[in-house]
């Protein structure tokens, strides 16, 4: 069975049931259990395909989260037991670079469909990766608080699509702030915005620079974050490198790809491990990375 499957998919469950002596087994009694992401439990029928291997389908999932599985199997003289789980991924999740361009990448049979499941699974492990380091490319909104007192505030997520609201405290009450551009201030209750950087500055008349109402997380902002154009191939190509390297770390044992030609006899090889994110990927990033925070 595929271990990650997207909302509204059939989800293709078999088990193989051995008996005691581990040899495969039809059981005159087969129980599947299926435990969704809320806790709700269903039991799919099974079907009987050959000698100890059954299948089932849960049909279209519709719950993001891990679904655990149970099979229970018993025949003449033996129980059978097999938990695993598998994985729903929401339909709008985030992904920089496609199946496709990944096996490219890592020049894999394009008709070999045997590493598409794990292969899924390091794509979506790359997207926060890359998310964290660039923001998202998918626009997303967030509510955000920060401390009164300062003149200017960092918006966490960077690009800044729009801001929604902007709300300051002064104890129980709430004044919006407006976004004024430069030399049209209307009153002094504003705020001009880069939203490149996602640095707020408070405004008052005549443009003036002013602190935020002094206070405890008494600052609220909504907006939205995130790109509307393609992927940038710089983006694209770093995605591709860290799949890479973590393809290479974890299903080839770190296979060594440099020869390093100044140890004697050249049979010492070099094998690129470095940090969870190469630099190389960092550079490839670098023009698109979000800017440390200002609060």
């Amino acid at each position: 069975m595929a271990l990650i499957y997207y909302l509204g998919q059939d989800a293709q469950l078999s088990v193989n049931v051995v008996n005691d002596q581990g040899n495969p087994a039809n059981a005159a009694s087969v129980v599947l259990t299926v435990t969704a992401p809320d806790g709700t439990t269903s039991n799919p029928a099974t079907t009987n395909l050959a000698t100890g291997l059954y299948t089932a389908v849960v049909p279209a999932v519709a719950q993001v989260g891990a679904y655990l599985v149970r099979w229970v199997a018993s025949g003449s003289g033996f129980t059978y037991v097999s938990e695993t789980q598998f994985q729903v991924s929401g339909s709008a999740l985030e992904q920089v670079v496609d199946l496709a361009s990944v096996k490219a990448h890592l020049r894999l049979n394009p008709s070999d469909r045997s590493p598409d499941d794990a292969l899924r699974g390091f794509i979506l492990a790359a997207g926060p990766v890359i998310r964290d380091i660039i923001g998202p490319l998918l626009p997303e909104t967030h509510v955000e608080y920060f401390d009164g007192g300062n003149m200017t505030v960092s918006l966490s997520w960077q690009p800044v699509i729009s801001i929604q609201s902007a709300y300051e405290y002064y104890g129980l009450s709430a004044f919006l702030l407006t976004e004024q551009p430069l030399g049209s201030q209307m009153n002094a209750f504003a705020f001009t915005a880069d939203y490149a950087t996602g640095q707020v500055t408070r405004r008052t008349f005549g443009g003036q620079a002013a602190r935020f109402a002094i206070g405890d997380k008494n600052v609220k902002f909504t907006y939205t974050a995130g790109r509307s154009t393609d992927v940038p191939y710089n983006v694209r190509l770093g995605a591709l490198e860290l799949i890479r390297h973590l393809w290479q770390l974890t299903q080839q044992g770190g296979r060594p790809h440099l020869r390093n030609s100044a140890a004697g006899g050249g049979d010492e090889l070099v094998v690129p491990i470095g940090f969870a994110v190469p630099d190389r990927v960092v550079e490839l990033l670098g023009p698109h990375r979000r800017p440390p925070g200002i609060a």
